[in-house]
């Protein structure tokens, strides 16, 4: 079905795709094949959206979103203009525009207070003419039956169309006499708003799009705000909107829960293994686990989005295990009364099998999202490739760096060790010299 928010110059259309299976394209093929052939049609602008990006904020929900405020609305207008020029040349963005839309002309009539002022005429005459005879006036009621109808009485529509029909018009004076309207008001011709936004007590106008196929979304966040320095004069500001905005606050807050998630894992793991280092060898396979999902991401043409930073944070927890598992047992051969070396080359054969079952298990739990089935597999297939990659490096990884990380803890360790070992004051001072004998 097609509806628009309200203009007559408007429509929405929704289009269902078939499911992936019975079709050979994607769901941005789709969109750049439509976009390319309905922009063709002349008079026609066409922006085709992504609903599976809806559900984050934002009225319109475009990937894209900026919205520029101040006091002056055409100067916004030309702002708003150069920087969508500017995005425009970068091929960084599709589909983009701007809630600043031209309607009909409008007359504007704007009295010349010098010229009415000599030719007698007043403001609230100029007023209740213009408006009585463009607008109408209501000079009387009638009823029939049980209603009553007003009477409204104005000039002729053919009449009152063109910016020359005011000339017809006259006022009359304080002495009487009809004077013509051309004489005491400034009559212009322009276009008219359809609407007039206003943001956070400020004139608003927003520019919106969607992200080219191929680029980032955060490369075209980097170049609006770059042209924005460049051109934004005083008192006039941009901010992110909709999803941009939302997209924005979610990054940071995915930072922030990372830092409390390992700031937690930290306190739980040195409680657990009654240390402050050994936490820190748990650690050290977490930046491969990051680099081995970064590597998949990007041997599979996906970017870093959403899902795969939501991934990633998955991954951090679950690649802790084989280390936790690894160091554990090292610490419980220690206290048994082997040296750390003893201890490490036990551990490993013994915990190689444990370290794999699981790794395995997770990478096989991953795979059916990773191979793209079923519908919107598209939203699951980053999340999956995230902990795929991280857990195959960082399981390789957790088998020779934590061992040596361990191992280099313990020799600092006993260095400090045996700085702090008191020396025996007495070892290798010469005998106490006899007591002296008492005079008999």
């Amino acid at each position: 079905g097609g509806f628009g928010g309200g203009e007559v110059n408007t429509a929405v259309l929704f289009v269902t795709l078939k499911p992936r299976g019975q079709r050979i394209r994607t769901t941005q093929e789709v969109m750049a094949t439509s976009r390319g052939k309905l922009n063709a049609i002349p008079g026609l602008k066409a922006s085709i959206q992504d609903l599976s990006v809806q559900g984050f904020s934002g009225q319109r929900s475009f990937p894209v979103e900026v919205s520029l405020r101040g006091p002056d609305l055409e100067k916004l207008a030309v702002l708003s203009a150069t920087l969508q020029e500017r995005l425009k040349a970068t091929g960084l963005v599709v589909d983009l525009d701007s809630d600043y839309q031209v309607g009909m002309p409008e007359i504007r009539i704007a009295p010349n207070r010098d010229k009415a002022s000599v030719a007698g005429v007043s403001m609230a005459t100029v007023g209740q003419s213009v408006g009585a005879l463009i607008g109408g006036a209501r000079i009387g009621k009638y009823k029939e039956g049980s209603r009553r109808y007003d009477v409204r009485l104005r000039i002729l529509r053919e009449q009152r169309l063109r910016k020359e029909d005011l000339a017809s018009i006259r006022v009359r004076s304080d002495n009487g006499e009809l004077v013509p309207l051309s004489e005491v008001v400034n009559v212009s011709e322009s276009p008219s708003l359809l609407a007039i936004n206003r943001r956070g007590r400020e004139r608003s106008i927003g520019i919106f799009g969607n992200v080219a196929p191929g680029k980032s979304q955060a490369d075209v966040f980097t170049e609006i705000e770059k042209a924005w320095q460049e051109i934004h004069p005083e008192n006039y500001r941009m901010y992110f909107a909709g999803s941009a905005k939302t997209t924005k606050e979610t990054v940071s807050s995915l930072i922030l829960v990372m830092a409390l998630g390992l700031f937690v894992a930290y306190v739980v793991l040195a409680s657990q293994f009654n240390s402050f280092v050994h936490p820190v060898t748990v650690f050290w396979a977490l930046p491969f686990s990051v680099s081995g999902a970064l590597f998949a991401l990007w041997c599979a043409d996906v970017s870093l989005n959403l899902y795969s930073a939501i991934g990633i944070i998955l991954l951090m927890g679950i690649a802790k295990k084989n280390s936790i598992i690894l160091v554990d047992y090292t610490n419980q051969l220690r206290q048994r009364g082997k040296s750390w070396r003893e201890a490490i080359h036990e551990a490993c054969p013994v915990r190689l099998r444990p370290i794999l079952m699981t790794s395995l298990s997770t990478i096989a739990g991953a795979a059916p999202a990773a191979l793209s089935l079923g519908p919107g597999a598209e939203l699951r297939l980053p999340m999956a490739l995230a902990v795929i990659g991280g857990i195959a490096v960082s399981t390789f990884f957790t088998l020779f760096v934590v061992p040596s990380f361990y191992g280099i803890v313990e020799d600092v360790r006993g260095l400090f060790a045996q700085r702090k070992v008191p020396v025996d004051a007495s070892a290798g001072a010469p005998p106490p010299l006899p007591a002296p004998a008492s005079p008999e």
